[in-house]
């Protein structure tokens, strides 16, 4: 449900994205194999993996959309692709 809502976004605004949903004890193994440029999240994920880790459970669930849409966005800017 969040990648779709996500993916809707992306698209929207001229992204293309690949998005993986693990549970939060899957975030570790999920990127050791590398190649992912941000976490968002619904449920608490703990640790530092090198990427920005954005929580999006008011997006989900339509609270503050736009504050984290900005946010998301701000994020990808600042990637290096």
């Amino acid at each position: 449900m969040l990648s779709s809502k996500l993916a809707d976004i992306f698209e929207e605004k001229g992204y293309e994205m690949e998005a993986t949903e693990v549970s939060p004890g899957g975030v570790p193994g999920a990127m050791q194999g590398g190649g992912y440029d941000l976490i968002v999240y619904t449920s608490p994920v703990e640790g530092n993996y090198g990427v920005p880790i954005l929580n999006a459970t008011g997006f989900l669930v339509g609270i503050n959309e736009e504050e984290f849409i900005e946010e998301l966005m701000q994020e990808v800017e600042n990637l290096e692709l």
